[in-house]
Parts: C-alpha cells; structure tokens; sequence
C-alpha cells in the first residue's frame, strides 16, 4: 500500500505552492467545499484530477493512476543483506533499514525506525558488528534511539551539518558528512548525496553494487515515498525539494532500489514513470 493517497499528494501540493484552500480553488475555478472534500479523502472525477494538476503542476496521468489504485510499484525481490525495521510511533509506521555484509558481518543502520531495542536484538541474534548508523534526517522518527544504539555498539552517528543549521547540537557520537566522504561496510562503500527540502540536511544514502549486490540501493528517508514526495520544510523549499530529489535520486540508474522512511521500496525507473510531482521527461 502507499504511503501517500491522492488527497496526500493534494495536500502537500497545495501547501508547496504556499497556497489555502480558498486560492486553489480561485485557481481551479472548483468550488471551496469541494477541495475540502477532496483533501479529506473524497474521490475526484477527471474533470477535477485535469484542473487540479494543472493548477499544481502534477501529472495529471500519474495522478489519475494513484487517485484511482491502479498503481503501485512491482514488489521488490528480497536482498538478503537487507533487514528492515518496522518501526512504529504509537500505530504510526517508520521504516528503517539494517545492512549486512554476509561475509564479515560488518552492518550499516539507515535511520533507527524510532526502535532501538529491535535493531539491537537483531544485531545480538545474527552476531552483527554495527560499523555505521547513517541519519537520513533529524525528525524524531528517524533518530530516535540513535544515541542508545550507539552507546550499544561504539557505531559512529553519519549525518549532514546542515541538520543543525537552525540551531542544536549533533547527538553524541556524530560524525557529520563531508563532501566525497565514504564509507566502507565490509567490501561495499557507502556514498552520500543531499537532497534537502524536507529538511535542510536531508540525505540520500547509496551503495554500489558489488559482491552479493546486483543493483545500486538508496535510502532516501522522507525525501522519496513510492508515487509522491515527503512535505516540503515550508513553500520556500518546495522547488529545492523537488529540484533536489530530481537531481540526487531520480538521476541514479533506472533499476536502482530505492528505500523510503515510509511505505514500500520502489525503483528509480518506477517513480520517473509514475511518480505525479514530475511531469518533464528523464
């Protein structure tokens, strides 16, 4: 299922465009009540899906097939050297992500999943060594437990500075990202890309394929979900948002795999295909 249905995707839309619901309808020339109704979850026509992508510059096609539940990406094959954490915050789902190179069990964490005492039980039942926690972002969802899960493990905290551009201090056992910085998890390197918007610091994290991987994976915490985008840090950010996902995720190989804070995996090539906030061809 995905984590964004067509009223998501409205909402977060109109609120990157900085616009209130009385101006989209001006825009859409649609009644005020009913672009209430269509954010809170009524199903539209095609007339309203045509005159509402218009006006936000969605793809009204890409649009349609999310509004209507007949697209989801293709189920991903399972890669064995991944483990995901299903995190909850109270009935709230948070994806992360465990990393394992079979050969030295050397692991890599992409974002906690706010569950520390999973990920710890899991690296304690499959005799893991935590060589890395990798911080898409700092909302608490993401984050917490970091600093139990490293006080655990002795694993450095990865994460960009500009997480803290709007003030607070770096977790205790942070290593803050630099330009071209790698690094290794057993034979595979882990390489960084910005892509902001959602938050000043937000990161893409990506490995390459090598020994057991047969295709790049990236973990985009709440830059990327399948068939929408997380919601813009403000309005301001909005085109950084979608500028940065376009150029630091969408600009990977086509069959990259793509993890998200939330909802399913998918793939580079799904999202160029379907994903609604992109209307220019790759």
């Amino acid at each position: 299922m995905l984590e964004d249905t067509f009223s998501d995707i409205l909402g977060k839309a109109r609120f990157g465009k900085g616009w209130s619901l009385a101006d989209l309808s001006r825009k859409t020339h649609l009644p005020e009540n009913r672009m209430e109704a269509l954010e809170g979850g009524a199903d539209p026509n095609q007339e309203e899906i045509e005159r509402l992508s218009a006006a936000l510059l969605l793809d009204p096609g890409k649009l349609a097939a999310i509004a209507r539940a007949e697209w989801e990406p293709r189920p991903q094959e399972a890669i064995p050297m991944i483990r995901w954490i299903d995190g909850r915050i109270g009935t709230y789902p948070v994806n992360g992500y465990l990393f394992i190179d079979p050969a030295t069990r050397e692991s890599a964490l992409f974002d906690t999943g706010y569950s520390p005492d999973p990920v710890l039980a899991k690296i304690k039942k499959e005799n893991l060594r935590l060589v890395a926690l990798f911080i898409t972002h700092t909302h608490a969802d993401h984050v917490g437990g970091a600093d139990r899960i490293h006080a655990a493990t002795g694993a450095p905290i990865y994460l960009h500075p500009d997480e803290f551009s709007g003030g607070g201090r770096p977790p205790q056992g942070a290593t803050l990202l630099k330009e071209g910085m790698e690094i290794p998890v057993g034979p595979f390197h882990v390489r960084h890309r910005r892509s902001p918007g959602h938050t000043p610091g937000g990161t893409t994290f990506v490995i390459e394929p090598a020994v057991g991987l047969n295709a790049p994976v990236a973990f985009v915490g709440d830059a990327l979900f399948a068939g929408s985008l997380g919601r813009a840090q403000s309005s301001s950010t909005y085109p950084l948002l979608l500028r940065s996902v376009r150029e630091a995720i969408l600009s990977l190989p086509g069959e990259t795999c793509l993890f998200p804070g939330h909802g399913p995996a998918t793939t580079v090539e799904e999202e160029q295909r379907h994903n609604p906030f992109f209307t220019d061809p790759f």
